[in-house]
């Protein structure tokens, strides 16, 4: 195993208390089915006065008296009961119909319609927590083997629990002590199908031989190729048996597989789990899933993972997996990377530290494995994965080696984002590795860096479609949430043209009927000014469903109803940034990128290159100098006068003629290195007023004026008529 292979197996094991953190910050449901606690009754009154408010609630919402209505339901949330209590409430009062009838009508009586949600939300995470009660699972297996009656309930029970009455089925079938209990708790486990899948194929390698192949022939019954590369890993395994290896070749074959690579399929896998397809996830919609494992004391025992990272977490699990296969197996290194990269982006400062930081892991790869994370995180339009590739290519990639890989040059793809953080920041990377050879696309660096100095700093709109009133009326909402509309229009052709002058834009809105919004999208996703730019989608309330479950699962598009608050919209406009970018571009970070610009620029003035024309930079940098202050005009006062230019030194001139004190020596000694690189340049009336302020000044100010003078080469009189004054 190579040594970052070794690394990255070791690194992150055992993750189960950063993946319990994790969880708890999440929010994950407390009842487990391997361990959580039985869910006890409450107490007799509290259940029959619960069952009262739903009633009432119920009955006041039908005949509209919303005040009533209110008082009931107010009264059922604030009850000393647990979400459970609450649904077996609703239940055993016979409610069912009848209350969703209430939940659907209640949305047009205005607080009520929160209280109603609240009760539909903690009704629902109530029924949840019954289902996956693991004593109740227990009563529900051995029910199994009873009357017709109790073994439908049984059955119905189970589907319920799901993937939480996994564990206690496959103890059943692991015990084998009971053949007919067995046989029920296997088909209990095929008609669970996905969700069963993925705990019983990462239980595989924990069982002894005879459990293998039970458990291998209950997978390739439920169908889901999830399982191949679990069950290649134990065909493989040294302590396999013929009849084991046998099983797993017929498994492997009924679920379609074509390749035999233990570590391709890992790698394939978690590729999967990287591109965050939900159908590998149970419950996308639960706070937190569980990560599997299986104990030759605990059996299968599932810990829970926050859900908006656990396909991160699985795809570094089945990464590190495949590097244990085979240690040269450079994309599972990729993916595991990427992954951890991101999984820390999501969480913040709430990510649980290991031995090594994920930044440690993208930079001790190599710029091999960087660019191929930068690669991912491009297909996958995430900005913040592309950014931190971008850095650890910066810290380990230098000069041609950059810009000119042996595969695909993610960089010079990165230039041409459409997010302005990771242009720049690819921009800033190649500026300084210093490429000393032209490579496709060098044009653009330098008029990247500069871009940083134009207008319209902070968050930057488009608006397209709907007429001008309705463009108007959104850009209204767009500036009170804090994003400055710099193009609009009702075509995407001619939208595009105002993208272009304003360097991009930081989100999109989208106005029209359900139809137009689908293909206002794709023509969005079509251009590479947009193609990763998030998008508001503004749907009329008749079509808000249709138009939601055109965008499902795109993180990209965020919908929002047409007549919402200001601050609904302002939580969606946030909201899409955050999801694609992680937050707006404020004035103070664009004034560290301009600084970081500009340092860039000077050091490639300094080392005189030969690939990047800098002269594109001075338009930018000669409005900079009027603009901006401090240091950061000292900067770009210093690298225009390393260029050297016949307009730079005047504007120069004219700056250190307004200037005064310190900046004023320091614009004049620039002036003066322009004069030097360039020739003499100065109009007659600049000369005038340097003569004068040479007569009006002492000290380091006149100094400065003098070694300006002479480097302007206009000859030994004005330092001889002051000698002889």
């Amino acid at each position: 195993m190579s040594s970052i292979a070794s690394i990255v197996h070791r690194a992150h094991r055992p993750l189960s208390a950063m993946l319990v953190a994790t969880a708890l910050l999440a929010g994950a449901p407390t009842v487990l089915a391997q361990d959580g606690a039985p869910i006890t009754a409450a107490d007799p009154e509290l259940m029959r006065g619960l069952r009262k408010n739903v009633e009432d609630f119920v009955h006041y919402v039908l005949i509209g008296k919303g005040d009533l209505a209110r008082t009931a339901a107010e009264a059922a949330l604030g009850a000393s009961a647990s979400d459970a209590d609450l649904a077996i409430a609703v239940d055993e009062s016979g409610v069912g119909e009848r209350l969703d009838r209430a939940f659907s009508r209640s949305r047009a009586m205005g607080d009520v319609s929160d209280l109603a949600s609240r009760i539909e939300n903690r009704v629902e995470a109530g029924r949840r927590a019954l289902a996956r009660d693991p004593q109740r699972i227990a009563q529900s297996i051995e029910m199994l083997g009873k009357t017709l009656r109790e073994k439908l309930l049984a059955e119905e029970r189970i589907a319920a629990a799901g993937e939480y009455a996994v564990p206690q089925l496959l103890k059943v079938v692991v015990d084998g002590t009971n053949p007919a209990l067995e046989l029920q708790a296997s088909r209990r486990l095929v008609e669970l199908k996905r969700v069963a899948a993925l705990p019983l194929a990462m239980s595989l390698s924990g069982l002894d031989n005879a459990a293998q192949r039970k458990v291998v022939g209950i997978l390739a019954e439920i169908g889901w190729p999830t399982a191949i590369p679990f069950i290649l890993e134990v065909a493989g395994a040294s302590g396999t048996s013929e009849e084991t290896k046998a099983a797993c070749m017929s498994a492997f074959t009924q679920l379609g597989g074509t390749t035999t690579d233990v570590s391709a399929q890992f790698t394939a896998l978690a590729r999967k789990f990287f591109d965050r397809d939900d159908t590998l996830v149970a419950y996308p919609a639960d706070p937190a899933n569980n990560l599997w494992a299986y104990g030759e004391g605990s059996g299968l025992v599932g810990e829970p993972v926050a859900t908006n990272v656990f396909a991160d977490v699985m795809a570094m699990t089945l990464a590190r997996r495949a590097l244990a296969s085979d240690a040269g197996n450079t994309g599972a290194l990729a993916i595991f990377v990427a992954a951890d990269l991101r999984r820390e982006n999501t969480l913040g400062s709430d990510a649980q530290p290991g031995r090594y930081s994920p930044q440690f892991f993208a930079t001790a790869s190599g710029p091999s494995v960087c660019a191929e994370v930068l690669g991912m995180a491009l297909d996958s339009r995430d900005h913040a994965l592309a950014r931190d590739a971008i850095s650890a290519l910066s810290q380990t990639a230098g000069g041609n080696a950059l810009v000119a890989p042996a595969g695909r040059a993610a960089i010079l793809e990165a230039l041409r984002s459409s997010d302005r953080r990771v242009r720049l920041d690819a921009a800033l990377a190649i500026a300084n590795a210093a490429p000393a050879q032209s490579f496709p696309s060098d044009f653009a660096v330098v008029p990247t860096l500069v871009s940083v100095f134009g207008g319209n700093v902070g968050a930057r709109a488009a608006v397209l479609g709907g007429s001008m009133e309705d463009r108007e009326a959104i850009s209204g909402n767009l500036t009170a949430a804090g994003f400055v509309t710099v193009a609009g229009a009702q075509s995407f052709d001619a939208l595009e043209v105002d993208v272009v002058k304003a360097d991009g834009v930081d989100i999109i809105v989208l106005r029209g009927d359900a139809a137009g919004l689908k293909e206002q999208v794709g023509r969005v996703r079509a251009s590479g000014l947009t193609a990763a730019s998030p998008v508001v989608a503004i749907a009329n309330a008749l079509e808000e469903t249709e138009v939601r479950r055109a965008f499902d699962g795109d993180r990209s598009v965020v919908v929002w109803t047409e007549g919402g608050t200001s601050e609904t919209f302002r939580n969606a406009a946030t909201g899409a940034v955050m999801a694609m970018s992680g937050s707006v571009m404020d004035e103070s970070e664009t004034a560290e990128y301009q600084i970081r610009a500009t340092e860039a620029l000077r050091a490639l003035a300094f080392g005189s290159s030969k690939v990047f024309k800098l002269s594109d930079a001075e338009p930018a940098l000669l409005r900079a100098l009027g603009t901006t202050s401090g240091g950061l005009r000292m900067l770009v006062a210093e690298v225009l006068a390393l260029g050297g230019s016949a307009d730079s030194q005047r504007m120069l001139i004219d700056a250190a003629l307004a200037a005064s004190g310190d900046e004023q020596v320091a614009l004049l000694d620039y002036a003066a290195v322009a004069a030097r690189k360039g020739g003499a340049a100065a109009s007659e009336s600049q000369m005038s007023a340097l003569r004068g302020l040479i007569g009006s000044s002492e000290g380091a100010t006149a100094d400065a004026a003098g070694r300006l003078y002479g480097s302007l080469d206009a000859g030994a009189a004005e330092a001889i008529k002051l000698i002889t004054k």
